[in-house]
């Protein structure tokens, strides 16, 4: 199976579609204006034997500068460039230009061709070669091997075939298992078919009938047909050049530089830190606010630069950048793109993506310029540690780790957990992600949040676990549960019903303030069984002041001394400990209770009998039963 791309590089009419269609019999000019001009304006593909089973494609790229963006397209796919140069002109301007992009987006491979050897002297082709030689030199293409071609003659063309079909096989297949991504380059219609768009596939598989989302309008469609070199398929994978017939998908909504993939998996950016090198014959140096054209996959988009480690980078140096962009695109860590002047339209760099998903992270200028400094060369566990723990909010799941990584899934869950097994990054019970350092900093900071709504609260021995959280920002409730749990087990902190409170702390009571707590809770007590509300208090103690007098009712309420047995009904904790223990020995002997007898027990009226009954059935004191109370186990209870 097909799982190489070949491209073509090298100046207009430096004979690339010749060279094609001799190798192939296709001729890969395939627009009427092409075959009138005589030039290739759009990306064409061919598909070229290497033995009787496989084959793969070749794209044939645009060399006139006006097209340079379709060339640069095509370029990003390529795992295998054909650089040409005729023998005849030797090295010119977009011959360079072709070659530094190569270098820019990393390409692994070439072989060198000269083309046009008809034309030409041995003095001149040696000459020429030379010339390319001193070119390459310190590059991918620096040991590549040269191939002396003419198209007319055929002369050197079984020997270049042989040396292609050498190199594809020393070439390592893409890795399919990744999520399925595809660049669109072209689109089009087909008269009863609809929508097609076709691309190469970047990364993993898909079958026919599976849906597809199209990026970055996040429309979904499902997948008609595929077609491989001309053949319907029902699957496509990493490397092959394929063609889409999408349902549900107008051809107005789409574009060339969209992208097709699994639904749920990208999500469309309009920031991305990268890294970036200025060539070395770039006109300026690069300055932050200025406008370039932004080329990546298949899509080109402005863009704004803001240089993140320097104030300015001088052709030839790397930097760290943030690319805002103009619109939104789909990008993946480890993507390569390159950048273009606004005007006039000159590549002068490129470099690889590092954060898609910038804002999700601390944003001071130095905390990101050292997040991107550890994940330049980081091994694949250490990259989704750091997307662990540089994260503003917890991870919520596996999948938006891939999404940041750019990782497989199986790979994700893989390093995920190892480091849930070495203590580096903890799971909570909700399936969210929380690295140990940052979870440290939760408890650290819980823990200076009580103390602090302590000193605010002297009178408070505890103090309500929600309001903490609420006051140092932990949305989470898994979070806040384990933070409780490792505190309580520290022996830092006491939790009692949604109530917490160090154990250091103790209440700081004024003598006056005392005095009044105790006549306060006296005269609770005195109120006996008959429910108050808390107004009932305050107009007691009138004359000791509002303030006063407030802090020391909600002082009783938050230790449970003053229980609100329904809304804005209170009664002493002692007293009503003293129904509940009158109820259970009631219940020990006769079983079942009403409010009417509850009340003759308790010398109250029917309604507060009522409210307390209800009270302890939704504490779990009692049950209800055929209209009475019961006690909930089979047995006596004390």
């Amino acid at each position: 199976m097909q799982k190489i791309i070949i491209g073509t590089a090298g100046h207009v009419d430096h004979g690339k579609s010749t060279l094609v269609k001799t190798l192939t019999g296709v001729d890969p000019d395939r627009l009427p204006e092409e075959k009138a001009r005589e030039m290739t304006i759009d990306l064409g593909f061919v598909f070229f034997p290497i033995d009787e089973q496989e084959e793969v494609a070749i794209i044939d790229v645009p060399g006139h500068e006006r097209f340079i963006k379709v060339m640069i397209a095509g370029a990003n796919s390529i795992r295998l460039v054909l650089f040409t140069v005729a023998a005849d002109e030797g090295i010119m301007p977009q011959t360079k230009e072709h070659f530094d992009i190569l270098k820019l987006l990393k390409i692994e491979r070439g072989i060198i061709v000269l083309t046009k050897i008809d034309k030409a002297n041995k003095e001149e082709i040696a000459l020429v070669t030379e010339d390319v030689k001193e070119l390459v030199k310190g590059s991918f293409l620096e040991n590549a091997p040269t191939f002396c071609v003419s198209s007319i003659t055929k002369q050197g063309i079984d020997e270049l075939a042989q040396g292609i079909r050498k190199t594809v096989r020393e070439i390592s297949p893409l890795a399919d298992s990744g999520i399925f991504r595809m660049p669109i380059d072209r689109v089009f219609t087909i008269k009863g078919f609809g929508t097609i768009v076709a691309g190469t596939v970047i990364s993993g598989r898909l079958k026919r009938s599976e849906l597809v989302e199209v990026l970055p309008i996040k429309k979904t469609s499902r997948i008609r047909g595929i077609q491989v070199h001309n053949q319907l398929v029902e699957e496509v994978f990493a490397g092959q050049r394929a063609a889409f017939n999408l349902s549900d998908v107008a051809i107005s909504e789409i574009a060339k530089g969209y992208e097709i993939s699994l639904q749920d998996y990208f999500d469309p950016t309009t920031r991305i830190n990268t890294e970036i090198s200025l060539l070395p014959n770039a006109s300026k140096p690069l300055t932050s606010g200025v406008r370039v054209r932004l080329h990546k996959g298949t899509c080109e988009v402005m863009t704004r630069i803001t240089i993140l480690d320097k104030e300015k980078i001088n052709p030839g140096e790397n930097g760290l950048v943030m690319l805002r962009l103009e619109n939104p695109i789909i990008a993946a860590r480890a993507e390569r793109y390159l950048i273009r002047t606004y005007s006039p339209m000159k590549v002068v760099g490129g470099g690889v993506i590092l954060d898609v998903y910038p804002a999700q992270y601390r944003r001071s200028r130095k905390e990101v310029v050292e997040y991107l400094n550890q994940i330049k060369e980081a091994s694949p566990k250490e990259i989704v540690e750091k997307i662990i723990l540089n994260s503003k909010v917890l991870i919520k799941n596996d999948i938006e780790i891939l999404k940041i990584a750019n990782l497989t899934l199986e790979e994700t869950k893989i390093y995920l957990e190892k480091l849930i097994n070495d203590g580096t990054v903890m799971r909570l019970r909700d399936g969210s992600l929380v690295h140990q350092v940052t979870f440290n900093k939760f408890k650290e900071k819980f823990i200076n949040g009580l103390k602090e709504l302590h000193n605010k609260n002297p009178l408070s021995i505890y103090i309500r676990s929600s309001h903490v959280a609420k006051d140092i920002n932990i949305l989470n409730q898994y979070l806040l549960d384990k933070i409780i749990e490792d505190l309580c087990s520290e022996q830092k902190i006491e939790y009692k019903e949604d109530n917490v409170r160090l154990l250091s702390f103790a209440p700081k009571i004024s003598p006056d303030i005392k005095i009044l707590l105790d006549e306060v809770k006296l005269y609770a007590k005195k109120l006996g069984f008959r429910a108050f509300p808390v107004s009932k208090i305050s107009n007691a103690f009138s004359s000791q002041g509002h303030e006063k007098v407030n802090k020391v009712i909600n002082c009783l309420i938050e230790n449970g001394l003053l229980i609100e047995i329904k809304e804005g009904a209170f009664l002493y904790q002692e007293v009503l400990q003293e129904a509940k223990t009158q109820l259970v020995n009631y219940l020990n002997e006769k079983e079942s209770i009403r409010a009417s007898e509850f009340k003759v027990i308790l010398g109250i009226s029917r309604d507060t009998a009522r409210d307390i009954l209800d009270y302890f059935l939704k504490v779990g004191v009692t049950e209800r039963i055929e209209g009475t109370h019961r006690l909930p186990t089979t047995g006596k209870t004390n």
